[in-house]
């Protein structure tokens, strides 16, 4: 099909073996270095006021905790 489609209606009426074949690439997929041990005393999170173990982000609402 070598005419250019504008209307959405008409590109949901365009059937599969009218549509052009499309050429995918397989993504590398990398493994994520494992992140340290969450330890030590439990620490109150300033936004809930539950305690969460000292990392990035509240266990319980996820806001950001500062030590």
């Amino acid at each position: 099909m070598s005419e250019l489609i504008t209307d959405r209606a008409e590109a949901m009426l365009l059937g599969y073996e009218d549509s052009e074949p499309v050429v995918t690439k397989p993504v590398p997929i990398s493994r994520v270095a494992t992140a340290p041990a969450r330890t030590g005393d439990k620490i109150a999170c300033s936004w809930c006021g539950s305690f969460s173990l000292p990392g990035p982000g509240c266990d319980a609402c996820g806001s950001p905790l500062t030590t």
